[in-house]
């Protein structure tokens, strides 16, 4: 009974609030800046011509989600004539390019920066000239523009002709300042750093450099360095190269690891698009950087092929008609040239071969609203809505067991008129061998967003999430525990397994006006919730485990380097070694939502 009491207290408590918060009314934020965006971004008397009649003007409510096709639906079927591109500084904005940015940042941005350059930005069109204007079309394209991550906004405005049949589109972008970094000390004896250049030369190229200097290894200093291309060709295939000594490649086993690898990815940019697929050829071994004895050190070294291709069915079909059937199959093998001496690993599925191949069936429909303020500081963020259902179907080999697998995801995503956002998802997967079922896993798991709350000058936003996940006869699977993503930040219990798991999380975040060289600030409150349990006991009968506490969230949106986050814990109870309070400073977080309408076949992650 005490413990349902707490249970019940927490709700109240972290929940209530943000309910409460939800229900007062809305308040419209006016801009007065508002003009046309002739002034800035005409190049010429043909660019005056264009852009005399632009129709797209600045969202006047910042409380309010739109849908991102809205404002092309006047000029669907009309042909598109000319696609002109346009760039704008670092001191304007892609809505109001009359407005000006003025702080040392951007002054010492521009003149360091180097602009994408026209053609890069056309690589990354799949709008055509002489075509129809497709509102969907056009609304995908802003929206993949906008996830490049050299670019800070675009927008896509269409401009009417004399000839009512026809049309001109000017797509309007503006970088962020590509060169970026973070400095992480984590503790007075290790410190992370990283050095990249998001867009060198303007290229859409990639260079980025890590490091890591740690008193106690072997060497002091180590580093991982690599370079990827976005778009080779206007393909859209993203290529990557990359040689780690930090454990960050596609790392499968318990020691540092190094590993040079090379990736291309083609990413579905959008449900007229005919064909996604990728693949990863890596070679990793373990290091002995901390001088561990022979006799417990796992000396091990092996090779990852992995491949993937997808169709998208009906790509071409009338763009109103957002549904979408896409098969695809996963090639995966992971074969070791040494594995470690140590008997009991010879024995674990993490240090013998494994293959498997995957076919999977995904039906979707996915469109997005445009809002701001929900992890960004005021940029432009793309909120999916719609439903994704996908079926998995295959074979895999490791430790000998040659099972067929079966697996189904099921995603809704719902966008309220009240603007507030919920996630559902139910995953599930299971082996079959000898009659038997093996490994399975089934997840429930759910996500609410507010809508944006203002108060006074501030923005307020209130998250709820819940996830509970069950397994049953593991054979080769590890058993469940409930550290981070799927339970408690920071708290990293290596005793703490289990069968059964539900964890609960509730945020609230508010957005300031104060602004400091650019940076803007958002303190935060959470509490978060985990229990767990074996098959012999119910999931009430222990007490649960809390985390509470909070910080603050900074960016400035003009620079290309994450959120940095500052986070004060405080675990009531704890085991182990571990720290009743626990601060942390996180640099180049990314957090927004994944706007990807599908993904390579796989297994359910739970841990």
């Amino acid at each position: 009974m005490i413990t349902q009491v707490r249970y019940l207290l927490f709700l109240v408590v972290f929940c209530l609030p943000g309910l409460v918060l939800c229900q007062e009314k809305d308040t419209v934020a006016s801009d007065t800046t508002r003009k046309t965006i002739i002034e800035s971004i005409t190049q010429n008397r043909v660019s005056k011509r264009l852009l005399k009649s632009i129709t797209r003007k600045r969202q006047t409510n910042p409380t309010a989600a739109v849908r991102s096709e809205d404002a092309f639906m006047p000029f669907e079927g009309k042909i598109i004539r000319k696609i002109e591109i346009r760039h704008i500084g670092f001191d304007k904005t892609v809505y109001d390019t009359t407005r000006n940015i003025r702080n040392t940042i951007t002054r010492i941005s521009k003149a360091l920066h180097s602009n994408s350059r026209e053609w890069l930005i056309r690589d990354h069109l799949f709008i055509r000239e002489n075509r129809p204007l497709s509102p969907y079309k056009l609304a995908d394209n802003e929206r993949y523009l906008r996830d490049l991550d050299f670019i800070l906004d675009s927008k896509i405005y269409v401009v009417p002709l004399r000839h009512k049949d026809s049309v001109d589109v000017v797509v309007l972008t503006r970088d962020v300042f590509s060169l970026g970094g973070s400095f992480n000390p984590s503790s007075p004896t290790k410190t992370r750093f990283r050095l990249y250049d998001v867009n060198l030369g303007g290229w859409g190229q990639r260079v980025q450099f890590n490091g890591l200097v740690e008193n106690g290894r072997q060497p002091a200093f180590t580093y991982e360095a690599l370079y990827r291309k976005n778009s080779i060709g206007g393909s859209f295939v993203n290529g990557t190269v990359g040689y780690t000594q930090l454990n960050t490649g596609s790392s499968y086993g318990e020691e540092e690891e190094k590993a040079y690898y090379i990736r291309l990815d083609r990413p579905l940019v959008s449900p007229y698009t005919t064909f996604a697929g990728g693949m990863e050829i890596s070679r990793n071994w373990s290091e002995n950087f901390f001088n561990i004895n022979d006799s417990l050190f796992l000396d091990y070294r092996y090779i990852v092929n992995d491949f993937w291709v997808g169709y998208n069915i009906g790509a071409q079909r009338a763009t109103s008609n957002r549904s979408r059937h896409f098969v695809a199959i996963r090639a995966f093998d992971q074969k070791f040239t040494r594995y470690p001496q140590q008997v009991p690993e010879l024995q674990s599925a993490t240090y013998n071969n494994r293959t498997f191949l995957l076919g999977g069936l995904t039906f979707f429909r996915q469109n997005f609203y445009t809002a701001s303020y929900i992890y960004g500081f005021g940029r432009t963020e793309d909120v999916p809505y719609g439903h994704s259902a996908s079926l998995y179907m295959g074979w895999s080999r490791e430790l000998g067991r040659k099972r067929p697998y079966v697996g189904m995801e099921f995603e809704k995503a719902i966008v309220t008129r009240n603007n507030e956002f919920y996630n559902l998802a139910v995953r599930s997967g299971v082996y079959h061998n000898d009659g038997k079922l093996e490994d399975g896993v089934m997840l429930f798991s759910g996500s609410m967003t507010s809508r944006l709350i203002p108060y006074g000058e501030l923005l307020i936003r209130q998250s709820f999430s819940l996830d509970y996940t069950r397994v049953f006869r593991q054979q080769t699977s590890l058993p469940l525990d409930i550290n981070n993503e799927f339970g408690l930040r920071y708290f990293v219990a290596d005793s703490l397994l289990g069968t059964k798991r539900f964890h609960l999380n509730t945020e609230t975040l508010v957005f300031t006006p104060i602004s400091l060289a650019g940076f803007r600030f958002a303190p935060f409150g959470f509490g978060e919730m985990a229990m767990i349990s074996d098959n012999t006991k119910s999931i009430f009968s222990d007490k649960p485990y809390f985390g509470f506490g909070g910080g603050v969230r900074t960016r400035n949106e003009n620079l290309v380097f994450g959120t940095i986050e500052l986070r004060f814990v405080y675990f009531p109870r704890t085991v182990e070694d571990i720290n009743t309070f626990a601060i942390r400073l996180s640099s180049n977080l990314r957090v927004k939502y994944s706007a990807g309408f599908v993904k390579p076949p796989g297994f359910v992650r739970f841990n």
